[in-house]
């Protein structure tokens, strides 16, 4: 499948059964011929932060070095600053209520849209509210294995700075 539009779907919803959703969201997919890849929000910083782990996604494509199959997957991978595409799905959707992003790939713009109506609609998700960064800390802290003396050394003002370090070094040591 040729993946070369892009679009970032922010959104609530709620997943009473993760197996089964994913499931269905595979036959969506597969359905509207698009692949797309869920992250849960509060792991997230920003747009930049998928925009870049999309790029270098598709750099490790072009050059080869991909570690998943799947580009929703290498995204995945490098959104979480992880190497293991098992430590990865740490970033992922979750039972229960969700604040999420969703990662849309195929090949036209106007595909996407059309997926983007058809998903809000069967999916039921909801409109996004934004997470204060004072709600995000914890959970990127930890995703990202941001120490204490990190934080005090760089501040708070370079937050953001430190996520996206662990995403571009994604690789870096192979």
């Amino acid at each position: 499948m040729n993946c070369s539009a892009v679009q970032i779907v922010p959104g609530r919803l709620f997943i009473a059964d993760l197996p089964a959703f994913l499931q269905s969201l595979n036959h969506f997919s597969a359905k509207h011929s698009v692949k797309i890849q869920g992250f849960d929000a509060r792991k997230i910083v920003d747009a930049d932060h998928l925009l870049f782990s999309i790029h270098r996604a598709r750099q490790s494509f072009s050059k080869g070095a991909n570690e998943a199959k799947d580009i929703g997957l290498e995204v995945l991978r490098f959104s979480s600053g992880q190497r293991k595409i098992d430590k990865a799905f740490s970033m992922g959707l979750i039972s229960g209520e969700n604040r999420s992003f969703f990662v849309f790939f195929g090949e036209t713009a106007e595909c996407l849209k059309n997926a983007e109506n058809a998903f809000k609609s069967e999916f039921r998700l909801l409109e996004p509210i934004v997470i204060p960064m004072s709600e995000k800390k914890p959970f990127l802290t930890e995703q990202f294995e941001i120490t204490d003396a990190e934080l005090k050394t760089a501040g708070d003002s370079r937050f953001k700075d430190l996520v996206m370090e662990r995403v571009a070094l994604v690789d870096v040591t192979r």
